[in-house]
């Protein structure tokens, strides 16, 4: 793509009226980096994959509200982690974390078990122990 050709059309981008940086081609046949407010489909794919997230955390919250899951679901839903990602972060096998997703379980853990979960999410113990009293997923 030439720098001139560089999409500049999206009035209601997602960056928030900051720029990406996007590689092009200039005059001298050289690859240059130059800002770029986005695109209308780009914006479009994004706001459809940001609803989808959205979508998938207030169904984690539902399910951990119901007593299916414990809140630990809906933090590592929140943090976009499956039991993999979250396995590699906090050092406990799958198979562990798939038994802390049992709501009874996850109510008896430890500090010491649950501080491993509360740095591999980024989140204070307390409030990994609860979940939200209201959906305030809707940014992000």
């Amino acid at each position: 793509m030439k720098v001139q050709e560089v999409p500049q059309q999206s009035e209601d981008s997602m960056l928030g009226g900051y720029q990406r940086a996007c590689y092009a081609v200039d005059d001298k046949g050289r690859y240059v980096v130059v800002g770029s407010v986005g695109w209308e489909v780009e914006n479009t794919v994004n706001g459809q994959a940001n609803a989808e997230v959205r979508e998938q955390i207030a169904a984690a919250l539902t399910r951990a509200r119901r007593g299916d899951v414990s809140a630990l679901a809906y933090h590592m839903a929140r943090r976009q982690m499956d039991v993999g990602m979250l396995a590699g972060y906090s050092g406990f096998s799958r198979l562990r974390i798939r038994w802390h997703l049992r709501p009874r379980v996850y109510a008896r853990l430890p500090d010491r078990l649950l501080n491993r979960y509360a740095v591999a999410l980024k989140l204070p113990l307390a409030e990994l122990r609860s979940l939200p009293a209201e959906d305030n997923h809707e940014r992000l």
